[in-house]
C-alpha cells in the first residue's frame, strides 16, 4: 500500500494527510490537500474537473470557481516552497495533470520522515495497519451458540450484509463478537466493533463508525461519501451493535457501504432487520430449555443449552452448586420460566449466593403473575427480564436502591472518581460508595470494566433503563452528571499540554459517552444552556484528539448559537478555543476572524497564554503564500506570549508553524532548526521518538 508520494522537495504524506517540503510540515488546507493527493495519485493523467468535483465535494453541488481557488492554493504551495520545476499543468476546459515525476514509498521507506506533533490530527489514522480489531476480550464462554456461530459463518461466506435480530438480552452482541473473533484471518483488514448503545443522535452513525475504522470525517454532507471512499479496497469485517434505535440511519449508511466498498462485509444486530437489498437476516433465538415436567434427570436437563448456562456460572460462584437428578426439574423450569434468555440466567444465578434453589423458583413465580397480570400486551421475552430485573431490585437494600437509580445518569461507563462525586449526599455518604457499588457488581446489576488503567463501572441498557425509571431526582441528578464532567474537561484541557498524549487519550477518551449525554441534557429542553457551553467550551481537545470532527463541529455551533449579549467574556472566548483545521477549514476566513476575536477577549482577561493559543491559530490560518508576512507576525507574538509559561505542547506547535514561515520566505536553514526545537519540545513531554529528527 502507498504511504507517500516523493516528487521534487516534497513529500506528500497520505496517512497523516501532511504534505513536508525539504522535510518541513507546509500548511495546506484540507480541499487543496484533497486536490493534490488525487492529482499525484493519477501523476500524468489527466483528472477533469467532474472528477475533482466528486472526489473532493462528494454529493454536494459547487461551484467551478471553488477548484480554481484550491488548485490557485496549491500551485503557489509549490511554487513557494519547491525547486522551480512545473507540477501542474491546466488542461484549458477539461482539467488538470499533474506532470512532475512522483515516486510511490512504503511504509519502510518513509519511516525516518519526521511525524507530524500530537496536535496535527491525521485525517485518516493509520488504524488498520495499527491492529486486526478492537474485539473486547470475554472473560466467560459461549454456551449453547455452535449452531448458530456455523449457521452465521456460512452466512458471510456467501452474504455481504448479515443482521441478527431478537429480542433484548438474548445474546446477539456477544455472538456477533464470537463470530467476528472466529474469522480474523478470513479479513486481512480486520473486524471492527462499532457500537451504537450510546448514541442518542442517529446522524452520529457515520462519524462512530468513522472513529472505529480510523476515518476522519471532515463534512457532515459528505460523511457517508468520504467513509465509502476510504473503505473502498479494504477487505473487512464491520459489526454495527445495537442498531434499533437508529434503524433508519443505520440503513442509509450499511446500504451506502455495500454499494461502493465491494470487499467489505457487514454483522449488524438489532431488535429489526436493516430492510435494504441483499441482506441476510438471522433470528437469534432464545437458548433451549426443558418444557414444564414433573420429572427430569440431571443428564436429561444438561442436554439443554440454557440450563448449561445456569449450571457453569452457578458453578463458577463458589457456592458448591452442582445439577444433580434431585435439583434438575427445578433449575429446568427457573431456565424455562426466563425463556431460556442469556442474559436473564446471568442475572438469575448470583442470587443463589444468599438464596436456596427453591427460593430462586420461588420468588420468580410470584414475579412473573404480578407482571402478567398488569400487562398482557408486552412482549413475554419483555416481561421475563423486565420482571427478573424488577425483582432484583426489590431485594436491595435502600441505599443500594438509591445507587443503582443514580447510576443510569451516567451513559457508558464511569471511573469510580467520578461516581462517587456524582452520587454521593445525604442518602450515600461518599465512604460508603465503594461498598455498595461492588455489592452491585457481585449481584451482577452493574458491570465492572477492569481493562483500562483504572476499573470503570457501568450499567446492562436493559438495567439502565429499568433503573432510571426507579430515579426520583432525576433532573437534580442530570445536573450534577453534567457539571461534574464539564469540571473533569476543564482539568483535561489543561493536563493536555504537559501531559504524554496517548496517557492523556487513555485516561479521558474513556469519558467520551458521559460528554455526549451530558451535551444531549444541557441543550435539552430540560437541561441548562450555562452548563452546555462549558461543557463545549472545555471539550475542545477531548474532541480533536480523537478525531470526532463532524460531533465537535456540531456541538460547537450549536454552542456559538447559544451565546447572548450576558455571556461571560471568558466563556465565549473559550467557546472560540479550538485549534488550527478543528472546526473550520484552515482557509475559511471565519477561522481567522473568530480567532482574532478570540485573542482580544483574552487580552482583556489578562490570560497571556490562552491569548497566544489562538493567536497561534490566527497566524496558522494566514500562513499561506499570499499572507505568509502576517501569519509570520502573528506567529511570533504567540509564541512570545507562550513561552515564558515552560515546555508545552502550544509552544512544540507554534515552533512548528513558524518553521513553515520561515520555509515560505525561503529560509530553509531557520525553518529547519525551528523544526527542530519543535521536535525536542515534544520529546522532553514524552512525545515522538529519535525517528523523528532524520529530517
Amino acid at each position: 500500500m502507498t504511504e507517500a508520494f516523493a516528487f521534487g522537495p516534497f513529500r506528500l504524506l497520505v496517512a497523516r494527510r501532511e504534505l513536508l517540503a525539504h522535510g518541513v510540515p507546509v500548511t495546506l488546507g484540507q480541499r487543496a490537500f484533497e486536490i493534490l493527493l488525487m492529482l499525484v495519485n493519477r501523476h500524468g493523467q489527466l483528472v477533469t474537473k467532474d472528477e475533482l468535483m466528486a472526489e473532493v465535494w462528494p454529493g454536494v453541488v459547487v461551484e467551478e470557481n471553488n477548484i480554481q481557488v484550491h488548485i490557485s492554493a496549491v500551485r503557489k504551495v509549490l511554487a513557494t516552497a519547491g525547486d522551480g520545476d512545473r507540477y501542474l499543468l491546466t488542461v484549458a476546459g477539461r482539467g488538470y495533470r499533474f506532470v512532475a515525476p512522483v515516486k510511490r514509498e512504503s511504509a519502510a521507506e518513509i519511516k525516518a520522515a519526521p511525524a507530524p506533533g500530537p496536535d496535527q490530527s491525521a485525517a485518516v489514522p493509520a488504524a488498520f495497519s495499527a491492529a486486526t480489531n478492537n474485539l473486547p476480550q470475554q472473560l466467560t464462554s459461549l454456551i449453547g451458540r455452535e449452531a448458530d456461530l456455523a449457521d452465521i459463518k456460512a452466512r458471510l461466506g456467501s452474504h455481504r450484509l448479515v443482521t441478527l435480530t431478537g429480542s433484548g438480552g438474548v445474546g446477539k452482541t456477544r455472538l456477533a463478537i464470537e463470530v467476528g473473533r472466529s474469522l480474523l484471518d478470513r479479513y486481512p483488514d480486520g473486524v471492527w466493533l462499532a457500537e451504537l448503545a450510546p448514541l442518542n443522535d442517529s446522524q452520529l452513525v457515520t462519524s462512530i463508525i468513522g472513529e472505529v475504522l480510523g476515518v476522519s470525517l471532515s463534512a457532515p454532507s459528505g460523511a457517508i461519501e468520504t467513509l465509502a471512499l476510504a473503505l473502498k479496497n479494504k477487505e473487512l469485517l464491520l459489526i454495527v451493535d445495537n442498531c434499533e434505535h437508529v434503524i433508519a440511519e443505520a440503513a442509509r449508511v450499511a446500504e451506502a457501504l455495500m454499494r461502493n466498498c465491494p470487499r467489505l462485509s457487514i454483522l449488524a444486530s438489532g431488535r429489526e432487520r436493516l430492510a435494504i437489498a441483499g441482506e441476510s437476516v438471522v433470528r437469534v433465538p432464545s437458548l433451549p430449555a426443558p418444557e414444564a415436567a414433573g420429572t427430569l434427570t440431571a443428564a436429561r436437563a444438561g442436554e439443554y443449552a440454557a440450563v448449561r448456562l445456569f449450571v457453569e456460572r452457578a458453578s463458577a460462584l463458589g457456592c458448591g452448586f452442582a445439577l444433580t437428578d434431585a435439583n434438575a426439574a427445578t433449575v429446568g423450569s427457573i431456565c424455562q420460566r426466563l425463556d431460556g434468555i442469556p442474559l436473564a440466567i446471568e442475572l438469575a444465578v448470583p442470587r443463589l449466593r444468599v438464596l436456596s434453589l427453591e427460593q430462586l423458583a420461588r420468588g420468580l413465580d410470584e414475579r412473573f403473575r404480578l407482571l402478567t397480570a398488569g400487562s398482557r400486551t408486552a412482549l413475554p421475552r419483555q416481561q421475563t427480564l423486565h420482571a427478573l430485573i424488577d425483582w432484583s431490585y426489590a431485594l436491595l437494600s435502600d441505599a443500594e436502591k438509591t445507587l443503582l437509580g443514580r447510576l443510569s445518569v451516567f451513559f457508558g461507563n464511569a471511573a469510580l472518581a467520578s461516581i462517587t462525586t456524582i452520587v454521593a449526599g445525604a442518602e450515600i455518604p461518599s465512604e460508603e460508595v465503594s461498598d455498595l457499588l461492588l455489592s452491585l457488581v457481585e449481584k451482577s446489576l452493574v458491570h465492572a470494566d477492569p481493562a483500562g488503567s483504572e476499573c470503570r463501572y457501568g450499567l446492562l441498557e436493559s438495567t439502565r433503563y429499568y433503573a432510571s425509571e426507579k430515579l426520583a431526582d432525576r433532573p437534580r441528578m442530570r445536573r450534577r452528571h453534567a457539571e461534574h464532567f464539564a469540571a473533569r474537561l476543564a482539568q483535561a484541557t489543561a493536563a493536555w499540554e504537559t501531559t504524554p498524549t496517548q496517557q492523556w487519550i487513555a485516561c479521558y477518551q474513556p469519558d467520551v459517552d458521559n460528554l455526549r449525554g451530558a451535551l444531549e441534557w444541557a441543550f435539552g429542553p430540560d437541561g441548562d444552556v450555562a452548563v452546555g457551553l462549558e461543557l463545549v467550551a472545555h471539550s475542545h481537545v477531548l474532541w480533536a484528539e480523537l478525531g470526532l470532527i463532524l460531533e465537535h463541529r456540531r456541538w460547537v455551533i450549536a454552542a456559538l448559537d447559544k451565546v447572548r449579549k450576558g455571556t461571560p467574556s471568558d466563556v465565549t472566548a473559550r467557546l472560540l478555543s479550538w485549534q488550527a483545521g478543528d472546526v473550520r477549514e484552515l482557509d475559511d476566513p471565519a477561522d481567522y476572524d473568530e480567532a482574532v476575536r478570540a485573542a482580544g477577549l483574552y487580552r482583556k482577561l489578562g490570560d497571556g497564554f490562552q491569548e497566544g493559543r489562538v493567536l497561534l491559530r490566527a497566524g496558522t490560518a494566514r500562513l499561506l503564500p499570499d499572507s505568509v508576512d502576517e501569519g509570520e507576525r502573528l506567529l511570533r507574538k504567540a509564541h512570545a506570549l507562550v513561552r515564558p509559561f515552560g515546555t508545552t505542547k502550544t509552544l512544540a506547535r507554534c515552533l512548528s508553524a513558524l518553521a513553515s514561515a520561515r520555509l515560505f520566505a525561503g529560509d530553509l536553514s531557520d525553518a529547519r532548526s525551528l523544526h527542530r526545537q519543535a521536535i525536542d519540545v515534544y520529546r522532553d513531554l514524552g512525545e515522538g521518538s529519535d525517528d523523528r529528527l532524520n529530517l
